[in-house]
This record gives C-alpha cells, sequence and structure tokens, in this order.
C-alpha cells in the first residue's frame, strides 16, 4: 500500500462513514481532530504499557490492540494534515533530509541560534 492509497481510504471511505466532520468549518474540524488524536494516543498508551504488562490482570488476558490504535493515530494525524492543506510526504521527505543532516554533522559545534527551525540552518543544519 502507497500513501496515495491511504489518502483515497481518508477522503472517501473514512469521510463517508465518520460524518462528524461533514460540513464543519476548518478551525472546526481542525480542534475536533486533535481531541481526537489525544483519545486515540491515550488508547495506544494504554496499549504499550499492557504490552509490556502494566495492565491489571484482566486486561492482560484481553487480545492486544496495539497495531489497531497505532493505526487509529497514524489515520487521524493523516486527516488533520488533509484538513490543515499539509502535504504529507513532502514534508516527511523534508523531516527526514533535516535528519540525516543532523546525523552528517553530529559533533560538530551545535548552533546556538534561537530561530532554527524547520528550516535548516546554514551554519549548521539544525
Amino acid at each position: 500500500m502507497d500513501f496515495k492509497e491511504i489518502q483515497k481510504f481518508i477522503e472517501s471511505d473514512y469521510l463517508e462513514w465518520n460524518t462528524y466532520f461533514k460540513n464543519q468549518d476548518k478551525k472546526t474540524e481542525a480542534f475536533a481532530i486533535m481531541l481526537k488524536i489525544s483519545e486515540e494516543t491515550g488508547e495506544l498508551a494504554r496499549e504499550v504499557l499492557r504490552s509490556f504488562g502494566y495492565a491489571n490482570q484482566e486486561r492482560l488476558n484481553e487480545p492486544s490492540q496495539l497495531n489497531s490504535e497505532l493505526a487509529d493515530v497514524l489515520i487521524n494525524t493523516i486527516l488533520l494534515a488533509r484538513c490543515l492543506d499539509i502535504n504529507v510526504p513532502e514534508i516527511l521527505q523534508r523531516k527526514m533530509e533535516m535528519i540525516r543532516e543532523k546525523i552528517k554533522n553530529k559533533g560538530k559545534e551545535e548552533c546556538t541560534d534561537s530561530l532554527c527551525s524547520d528550516e535548516p540552518c546554514k551554519d549548521c543544519g539544525c
């Protein structure tokens, strides 16, 4: 499966099934999705803890929902990116390039410019 298939699923099937996001303004939709991501992240955290034995005995005997909860976080994060007109493959590519540059420059003097953020600093690549 590639990213275009995931986007197509979200645009058609997921939004047809999850009708809450229909007819909402972007601000309301973004806030709702952020709340949903928070909820799903909490459920993922619970499953991670449970997978390492940090749950009551009754919960430890239940089937793992770890994969499903991780998928929920990813789908809702992609949904938020859609709402905010963010090109996920593009931003992931840029972030991977920044990380590669940081790895390449590891151990070199770090930039002290507090304005370095998403764009690589011409001095240090941070």
